[in-house]
């Protein structure tokens, strides 16, 4: 099966890859920005110094925010600064430096964060590769809500030259996110797609705010899983079960059978389970959402 009967929706680009978009219809989240706002105050560990050490002390003594924090004579030069950073309206970018600098990326005050940008922003993200560090990205997923659904793109690589122009059609796809959601996307995706880009002498993409949610899945549901692997959240947590679905360490074995027979065929479950990936990300990330908003 030649590539253009595999995926007739799709298109070339201009770097000789095939982008495939496909629209899923899924509701956007929603999030309170007034709540993400008062919680964001009430976290005392974000001014320099407190800490744990001295939060409960604060709060035994009617220190109930930062606001509230900027009258202590101790304190109060280092909580007016981090508002003065945080800006009026809050910056996200200037709140994300905040929470990673003092918070474990899996505090839910990270996912809550979110509420402060447009979701049309955030820029669900994936990649499949040929193994692990410094092997050739073939298929890069980028979902958005837009239409009053949710789209995927999938841009694959149709031989290992064009991995390059994978790259670069990746990055114009991520170049107007506010935020980057992903599942050990830190450890693997991103740190791949920046790898590969240094490899190419290309431009790295700027380290966007970016939002794990292995990191949360592990926080919040890791005591009542076998394992934290991302088919197992959606077998145990979020009711979805696939069928004849591919793992990801198959990818490689798929792709070298296109690669050396011209049939496309094996190709087909690497894209449909690159794109359900997505979908599961959305999911989960409603699910821990309304798991934190219930704590």
């Amino acid at each position: 099966m030649p590539l253009e009967s595999a995926f007739p929706d799709a298109v070339s680009d201009r770097f000789g890859c095939l982008v495939i978009d496909r629209y899923v219809p899924l509701k956007p989240f929603e999030l309170s920005g007034d709540a993400t706002i008062r919680a964001l105050l009430a976290e005392l560990r974000l001014v320099y110094g407190v800490g744990e050490r001295y939060t409960r002390q604060l709060s035994s003594e009617g220190y109930a925010s930062i606001v509230d924090l900027t009258d202590h004579p101790r304190w109060g030069d280092a909580s007016a600064a981090l508002l003065a950073a945080w800006g009026n309206p809050l910056d996200p970018q200037a709140v994300y430096r905040s929470l990673a600098r003092w918070l474990p990326s899996s505090d839910p005050l990270h996912l809550r964060s979110l509420a402060l940008l447009p979701i049309d922003g955030l820029r669900f993200f994936d990649l499949e590769t040929l193994g692990l560090g410094g092997s050739p990205i073939v298929l890069a997923a980028v979902g958005r809500f837009a239409d009053d659904g949710f789209v995927v793109r999938q841009t694959l690589a149709p031989s290992l030259a064009a991995e390059v122009g994978l790259i670069e059609q990746t990055a114009t796809d991520l170049a107007e996110a506010s935020a980057l959601v992903t599942y050990n996307g830190k450890s693997f995706d991103w740190t791949i797609l920046r790898e590969r880009s240094a490899y190419y002498g290309l431009p790295l993409p700027e380290a966007p705010i970016h939002i794990d949610l292995l990191h949360h899945a592990r926080r919040g549901l890791a005591g009542t899983l076998p394992d934290c692997h991302l088919g197992t959240v959606e077998a145990h947590v979020l009711g979805i079960e696939r069928t004849n679905d591919l793992p990801s360490a198959d990818v490689p074995v798929h792709y070298t059978e296109y690669l050396e027979t011209g049939d496309a065929t094996p190709l087909i479950p690497v894209v449909n389970h690159s794109r359900q990936d997505l979908v599961s990300l959305v999911a989960l990330l409603d699910h821990l959402l309304r798991m934190d908003s219930d704590a």
